[in-house]
């Protein structure tokens, strides 16, 4: 009665989700259960607008920058360890003056344990380069065929534990590459070039990978940090999670006296709904595990720098990063796959135009 257009307009499709076909909305559209999520307050919803994180990344020690103009006032964190472990809940940030000054430093950071993990052909043709520092920094890979000046990927998390994916790689080659840090107070080290080759695939986990299952419950504790008018928040999880942080951009207003489905708004009887990173990523693999790795796209990522996205086709999350809905069509397609295009050449060359004489 609420949904009946989505129903019509699936209805002559040629390729329709199993899900849809079989009116199972509720598989992927209704929250996980086990779930600790924002409950309602009085009449209304709580959106929330995410700032920053990573939640495909699996680490204890997250750092994150924090609007000054948040202090005082509440965060919402969001942390999702092994198995589907989830917690969400709100933190109540101190004010800018009350968090601990952190003292600056002068000389550039520490690179050490710089690492190719592993080189694999998927959907791309990928790399993993990984290493650590003795401080938080963000992270950079600078690499190219002969000198590694060509291409930059960068990661602005802040973090001991460098991770960058690179994408751009073609078959049988060589390619040198160098690992960048800079640290919150602007040093910045650059590391011995290294080389890595496309000519064999292989994993190799390195040091410091932590694969922990566990019976316990997620849980966080965090420390607040300033510098010069920054201001920091530092999160430490009791086994390995993905984390990010958000908080509320108001409340939507629900009342019981006009329909439901009306202006966006939800009943109180109504189910609580999945989170979109959860709904556009997460359930997939539910049904799809293979899909997860070597077979698959990269999501939970950022789209790579100085690449222009058209969101009225492409979808992407509130922060801009890619996902399985990215690519696909959720319901229903002409389109084998459910592509949001019918060629899968030119599918491809929405986002990477530079790659026509590959494809």
């Amino acid at each position: 009665m609420c949904h009946r257009k989505v129903c019509e307009d699936t209805a002559d499709k040629r390729y329709v989700h199993a899900p849809v076909r079989e009116k199972q909305c509720a598989l992927c559209h209704i929250a996980p259960s086990g779930t600790e999520r924002i409950k309602s307050v009085k009449e209304g919803q709580r959106q929330v607008q995410w700032l920053t994180g990573n939640p495909s990344r699996q680490d204890r020690e997250y750092w994150f920058p924090i609007p000054p103009a948040l202090a005082g006032k509440k965060l919402i964190l969001q942390a999702e360890g092994l198995d589907k472990k989830m917690l969400q809940t709100e933190v109540q940030l101190p004010n800018f003056s009350d968090a601990e000054q952190l003292v600056a430093v002068s000389r550039p950071p520490e690179i050490s344990e710089l690492r190719v993990e592993e080189v694999k052909q998927g959907v791309l043709l990928t790399a993993r380069v990984a290493w650590k520092t003795e401080r938080i920094t963000d992270s950079t890979v600078t690499y190219g065929e002969g000198e590694p000046t060509r291409k930059s990927v960068s990661d602005p998390q802040l973090s001991k534990d460098h991770e960058v994916l690179l994408t751009d790689l073609q078959p049988r080659k060589t390619y040198s590459f160098v690992a960048v840090s800079q640290d919150i107070f602007g040093n910045k080290a650059v590391s011995p070039a290294m080389t890595l080759s496309t000519h064999t695939f292989f994993s190799q986990p390195g040091p410091g990978v932590e694969k922990v299952k566990t019976n316990e419950k997620v849980t966080v504790s965090g420390k607040y940090f300033r510098a010069d008018n920054r201001f920091f928040a530092r999160f430490v999880a009791n086994q390995p999670v993905g984390m990010r942080v958000g908080t509320l951009d108001g409340l939507i207003h629900v009342s019981t006296k006009e329909p439901a489905g009306q202006g966006g708004r939800l009943p109180p009887e109504h189910l609580p709904l999945a989170d979109p990173h959860f709904l556009n990523t997460g359930v997939c693999y539910t049904c799809h595990p293979q899909t997860k790795g070597v077979l698959s796209h990269p999501v939970d990522v950022q789209p790579k720098r100085g690449m222009v996205i058209d969101r009225r086709e492409y979808k992407v999350l509130g922060d801009g990063r890619l996902t399985c809905m990215s690519c696909h069509v959720p319901h229903a397609s002409d389109n084998e796959y459910r592509m949001v295009r019918s060629d899968k050449k030119k599918l491809c060359l929405g986002c990477h135009k530079n790659f026509g004489g590959g494809l």
